[in-house]
């Protein structure tokens, strides 16, 4: 293979013949196909996200190419979302002074992949991996300096659906999220102990360390809570409310990265952005539903408790979340005990700190909802941030924000 660093793009316009060819090329040669082949067409169109941030700090297309291998044997087709990111503006900039782009090639490229040929192993062949299930092979996932060429299946053409954050996700889809989450957080922690393995010394891409300086930290959480203060001081049934907010405003950013850090022995690998658009769904065969799970740029080496918090309270509408809280935070913690269990992790997450966690969660996403207060654009979306921080704020088992 000619040296894969040549096929980072800048841009989706720069997608080419050549291009899409050493892209087949690369495909063929891991399943181990060397026969020869010729390509027979392909076209590019644009696909806009509906993530109303993505526009801003990346590009996406999808890429269909159809060839034959040898002469007189059927077509065959390859359809691939390619992402480039990041291109340019301020979200560039700040994805690229956190790393983000680099985070995510390396876990599509070298983390998720390693777990998942060790999960493989571990499980002998008895089931498919948890890894295998929620994290769709890469074809080509490359960071430089300022860019990330990242290119996968094209979901939707394999029968997987979304929703956009607007609509939100339905309870059974977030029970089935939550404990598939939960299976994958206990799987990655069963690896870091039966491999003696430091996570962000072994992989150190892919789990940065947040700093109180960082601009994706300082900037957003200053420019989140100016803005909510200059919205709502107008609605004086909001007072109380923006009242409660004065301990958090105070010590936000230190309080993410504290809080971030993680607490052994039970950190593990966290998606972070578990929002509607990041999760896909389809019926299986069974009756059941398969999910995948994209857009790891964010993740971290930290409590496990935060993706559930995030998916329950960013992904839901008020009501879906106050009837599903218990039973997926039960679906999470059974099933994050029993992959531990299954792959021979030697220990058990008490319910006691697993609560502890999850209330600290539950303080992080006040502040994480309002340092990504764009997201909630639309009238309903701002019902439901308001939702979110009432549902916390007003919580008497939370309280005032310390460090």
């Amino acid at each position: 293979m000619e040296d894969e660093e040549d096929m980072i793009l800048e841009k989706v316009e720069d997608i080419n013949k050549k291009w899409v060819e050493r892209l087949i090329s690369k495909h063929l040669h891991a399943r181990g196909d060397t026969r020869p082949w010729f390509l027979l067409s392909w076209s590019i169109k644009g696909c806009p996200s509906v993530d109303p941030l993505a526009g801003i700090s990346s590009s996406r297309a999808s890429v269909r190419a159809v060839y034959r291998l040898q002469e007189g044997e059927e077509e065959e087709e390859m359809r691939v979302v390619v992402k480039v990111t990041p291109t340019k503006g301020l979200m560039a900039n700040l994805m690229i002074s956190l790393g983000m782009h680099r985070v995510e090639a390396g876990q599509y490229g070298g983390f998720l992949r390693a777990v998942a040929a060790w999960e493989a192993v571990r499980r002998g062949g008895r089931q498919r991996g948890v890894v295998e299930q929620l994290v769709p092979r890469h074809n080509l996932a490359l960071a430089s300096a300022r860019h990330l060429t990242l290119v996968l299946p094209e979901l939707t053409h394999l029968g997987y659906r979304l929703n956009t954050v607007a609509e939100g996700l339905g309870e059974a889809q977030v029970l089935e999220v939550a404990a598939k989450v939960g299976s994958l957080h206990g799987t990655v922690l069963a690896y870091k102990r039966v491999t003696n393995t430091h996570l962000p010394t072994a992989f150190p891409d892919c789990f940065p360390r947040l700093s109180v300086s960082s601009p994706g930290i300082s900037m957003f959480t200053k420019l989140g809570f100016q803005r909510i203060r200059d919205e709502w001081s107008r609605d004086e049934n909001l007072a109380p409310l923006l009242q409660k907010l004065d301990s958090y405003e105070a010590v936000a950013p230190a309080f993410v990265v504290n809080s971030l850090e993680p607490i052994e022995p039970f950190a593990t690998m966290i998606h972070a952005d578990l929002q509607p658009s990041n999760l896909f769904f389809r019926s299986s065969p069974d009756g059941g539903t398969e999910l995948k799970i994209i857009d790891w740029a964010t993740a971290r080496y930290s409590q496990g408790t935060f993706d559930l918090v995030y998916l329950l309270n960013v992904c839901l509408e008020a009501g879906v979340r106050r009837r599903a809280e218990a039973r997926a935070k039960d679906a999470y913690f059974r099933a994050f005990n029993a992959a531990l269990t299954d792959l021979g992790g030697g220990l058990t997450l008490p319910r006691l700190t697993f609560e502890k966690h999850y209330l600290l969660g539950r303080q992080l996403i006040v502040i994480w909802s309002i340092m990504t207060i764009n997201i909630f654009s639309s009238k309903s979306l701002r019902q439901r941030l308001l939702d979110i921080l009432t549902d916390v704020l007003f919580d008497p088992k939370v309280g005032p924000l310390r460090l």
